[in-house]
Formats: C-alpha cells, structure tokens, sequence
C-alpha cells in the first residue's frame, strides 16, 4: 500500500459516548486481512475423506507502520497533528480496556474517486501492540498493531405478551441488549438522504439527488475539512450511490 493520501485508515470506538475518530499518521507499506475457514475433515468408510463446512473464523488484520515524532513527508494529518502518545495510549487503552474499535480503511484513486466502497470496514480488538524506538530516528515509534474481529454475543431479550386469547394469541419479540442511540452518525447507519450525492467527497461530477432516499452509511471522514461531502452512502441493497453532506441525512438510526 503506497503511503498517501489515496488511502486512510480509520480508527473509532463503538462506545457512543466517546466520539474520538482519527486516521492513521503514516499509512502501512501493506494491509494482510487473514481469514481462514473451521472447516473439518472426516473419513467416511466407503467414501474417504470429506470436508464439512463451518462458518469462517474471525478476520484479523495487522497494521506495521510508524508515528512520527515531527511532520515529515509521509504525514496524512499534517493538519490535525497528534505526537506519538496520543496514538499509543489509544490503542494500549483500548487493549487493556477490552473496548471495540470500528476499523474502517479508505481507498481512492489518485482523482479522488473512491473504490471498493462496500467493504465499510468491522468491529475489533487490539489483541497484540508492539512498539520500538529506533536509533537515529528521534521522536518516532515505529509499531505492530493486530487487530482481530469482533462479533457481538450479547444476550437475547425475549417480551412476552402476557393478555393472551384465542383470538389474540402470545406474542414474542427478540432485540439486542445492546443499541446505539438515535441521532448518532456511525459507519453503518440507516437514514433518508435530502440532497444531492457526488462521486467524489470533494463535490465533483455530481450524478444524483437522494430526494427522501433510505440510504446506509459506509463511510465518515471527520477531521479533514478540505471535504465538502465527507459522508459515503449506498443503498439498502449494498450498491454503492456517492458521497453527501451530514447534514442531509435525516431520521439516523440503528440498523
């Protein structure tokens, strides 16, 4: 992966209440996404081997890259620039703290224009941070950062309707304990888009208008204000529509 500004690689907590959201200084020389499958094997008498399948393992991705000390001319956040710290405390924070993280990576070509747009990025741990001072590169920590999946198993609650009758029998419903409150912006949200939506998040080639459309957001970009339309959306069926303006995304909730 080139280290430019092509790419940007997100960091945020799942926790509503903390609304910290960055993206990495220094981007990686390369992402790996491993994934491998609990697929188990068996002899059957008269037949030989066979594999049954199970569902995939959780993705784990491993980010080795460096916070530098100063600006130099790999630094993505020379407008918002945080010292080393503020990095690694996060992320050892958020280790020791066992907090879910939203990772969600960026591509664009070099106009601009955005590519892979369906793959909005996924919950994780920190589940391994290294870091290193090397000699002769004062003020950098060079680091490892791996990050495995994270799959919410909260609890079920079951509201049993207690009137029941012949005529109106018992009734069930099953919601997740956990829910993220309403009016939150969050990758991953449902909301009607009122306004126009651009290929670009700077506003260029302008090829569509929302008008009251359901629309999931896949993107964010907070904290670079040189874009105009910082919020990616795509429809209900996954396919990607453009990017637009927070402010005309109404009615957010929790998919």
């Amino acid at each position: 992966m080139s280290s430019n500004q092509s790419y940007a690689i997100y960091f945020q907590k799942q926790d509503a209440k903390d609304t910290t959201l960055f993206h990495l200084p220094v981007n990686p020389e390369k992402l790996p996404v491993t994934q491998d499958s609990a697929n188990e094997e068996y002899n059957v008498l008269g037949i030989g081997p066979i594999m049954v399948p199970r569902k995939p393992n959780l993705k784990k991705v491993t980010i080795e890259s460096y916070f530098p000390g100063r600006i130099d001319s790999l630094t993505l956040t020379s407008g918002d620039f945080q010292p080393p710290e503020f990095y690694i405390n996060f992320f050892r924070n958020a280790m020791r703290n066992k907090e879910v993280l939203i990772y969600t990576p960026t591509r664009y070509y070099e106009d601009g224009t955005p590519y892979f747009v369906n793959d909005p990025g996924f919950a994780v741990l920190v589940t391994n941070f290294e870091t290193e001072e090397r000699g002769g590169e004062t003020g950098d920590f060079y680091y490892t950062l791996e990050l495995t999946e994270y799959r919410d198993y909260s609890p079920l609650i079951a509201q049993i309707q207690i009137e029941a009758t012949a005529e109106k029998p018992a009734t069930a419903t099953i919601e997740q304990t956990r829910s993220i409150p309403k009016g939150q912006l969050y990758v991953g949200a449902k909301a009607v888009l009122n306004g126009n939506y651009f290929y670009s998040s700077y506003g260029d080639k302008p090829y569509g208008s929302g008008n009251g459309r359901q629309v999931v957001v896949s993107r964010i970009i907070n904290d670079d204000n040189d874009r105009a339309y910082p919020v990616h959306v795509k429809s209900e069926s996954g396919g990607a529509l453009g990017w637009c303006k927070k402010g005309d995304l109404q009615g957010v909730d929790a998919q």
